[in-house]
């Protein structure tokens, strides 16, 4: 049975006025999915001002506005003794996964306390887990897109070129491949073959344009197949029969 661990790092300061207060916080292993319940634990002894959690996605709640209601999906937990700061996530998402910080703030100091959700993944051969996902990195031999998408649906049912629509996960997939992997130009899931200027992915959604994915300058209307060019970081315009490296995705 595949299981994931919660992955804790706790960092705390403290000043002079607030030295006396302590931080309770869950340090247990759980195993969590996508739309199960999650309550996160962290109180405090000793009077504090606020406290707040704050998601590696950059959402940030304040545990008195989750506690009166006003974030869905969000409620204080049943039992609030040392865990004045606790919240439970009734259906996590995918967004939920991360680093979850805990800030406690004093007059004129701070506690924190980190805790890390990942999903739990079986990634079937060949494909290996980055960040939330299963992708496989093909570097050892060059193909059209059209052929590296072949490929890619070749190796699971539901696989195909990779689709990196989201910041955080496009990050994870780029550093991967710049400490594992040769840098060079890879293919994936997103073209506007169908009609010119309209990018879209193989899953259907539209390509987000402009910063932090696209390379200044492009798309430049002269390729029409999208290629990661790993020495920059950025998404490019790329002609679909040039042959290239490709990463693959399984897109559940």
């Amino acid at each position: 049975m595949t299981r994931i661990l919660f992955v804790v790092v706790v960092t705390v300061w403290l000043s002079s006025a607030s030295a006396a207060s302590s931080l309770y916080f869950d340090f247990s292993d759980v195993s969590v999915k996508v739309d199960e319940q999650l309550e996160l634990a962290c109180g405090v002894e000793g009077h504090f001002r606020h406290c707040f959690w704050e998601t590696e996605r950059g959402d940030v709640f304040q545990v008195e506005d989750v506690h009166a209601g006003l974030h869905p999906n969000m409620r204080a937990s049943s039992n609030l003794t040392h865990n004045q700061c606790g919240i439970v996530v009734d259906a996590l998402t995918e967004r939920n996964f991360g680093k979850w910080t805990c800030r406690v703030y004093f007059a004129g100091s701070t506690l924190r306390a980190e805790r890390t959700i990942g999903k739990a993944l079986s990634c079937p051969e060949p494909f290996t887990q980055v960040g939330t996902d299963c992708y496989y990195i093909h570097h050892e031999s060059d193909y059209t897109w059209e052929e590296a998408r072949n490929v890619c649906q070749g190796l699971d049912p539901n696989g195909d070129l990779a689709v990196l629509n989201d910041c955080h996960q496009f990050q994870l997939v780029w550093n991967k491949i710049l400490v594992d992997y040769p840098t060079s130009w890879y293919w994936i899931g997103g073209s506007d073959r169908y009609q010119e200027g309209s990018w879209h992915w193989v899953s259907g959604e539209p390509v987000a344009m402009g910063t932090p994915f696209w390379r200044p300058d492009e798309p430049q209307a002269d390729g029409g197949c999208l290629n990661l060019s790993t020495p920059y970081g950025y998404f490019n315009d790329y002609s679909c029969s040039q042959k290239s490296y490709f990463i693959c995705q399984i897109l559940y």
